[in-house]
């Protein structure tokens, strides 16, 4: 269904290292922003695992324009 594929239901669920390589931060700088509530993250048990669509979003949120 590609309204699955369009919402994220089927995207493959990412570590904070791949995320981190991803985004090409250290994990630290993946593990500030998650703690301070600026990137939305899913937690499986004990471990943390992100969607790529919905990073990609927030960062889109955070970005800033200057005119």
């Amino acid at each position: 269904d590609p309204q699955d594929t369009a919402n994220g239901r089927h995207e493959p669920l990412m570590t904070e290292k791949e995320m981190a390589a991803y985004l090409r931060i250290k994990p630290r700088q993946l593990f500030n922003w998650r703690t301070e509530g600026l990137v939305p993250y899913i937690r499986i048990g004990r471990a943390i695992r992100y969607r790529r669509t919905s990073i990609d979003a927030a960062l889109e949120r955070m970005a800033s324009f200057s005119p």
